[in-house]
């Protein structure tokens, strides 16, 4: 059951991050509810890490959050991969929660899209702890 619930989270958190790359890449602005100021956080400085764009890296983490699942989903197991799989997982979900908290205390605006990815990462997060750390 872990596994399908992950699933449908990276399947939404790429769908969130697909919107919004298409969206930027036709320079058109991102469909919010409640107007929320959805293009002041993703066209902040603090949109891109090292240079490249949380979106392009939200979409190679979700992607290859599938690939993982897949394969725990037909039953393989290997040490290493589990260890990966946890680290990327641990990472991913401290990334967020530290972009919700340049959300808040930095650009002070909230991007829906950006938060619902958030909420998958933290979904992902709780998927792997009962996966691979409790008994």
């Amino acid at each position: 059951m872990a596994i399908l619930i992950g699933l449908l989270a990276s399947l939404i958190g790429l769908g969130i991050t697909l919107y919004i790359y298409n969206k930027q890449k036709a320079q058109k602005p991102l469909m919010c509810p409640r107007r929320a100021p959805c293009e002041t956080v993703i066209s902040s400085p603090e949109a891109k890490i090292f240079g490249i764009s949380n979106t392009i890296l939200g979409m190679f983490y979700y992607i290859v959050t599938v690939g993982f699942l897949l394969y725990f989903g037909t039953g393989h197991s290997c040490n290493l991969a589990s260890l990966v799989f946890i680290v990327m997982i641990t990472v991913g979900f401290l990334f967020s929660m530290y972009l919700v908290g340049v959300q808040h205390f930095k650009i002070k605006q909230w991007c829906v899209w950006c938060l619902g990815s958030a909420a998958m990462a933290t979904v992902l997060y709780g998927v792997m702890v009962s996966m691979f750390l409790l008994p």
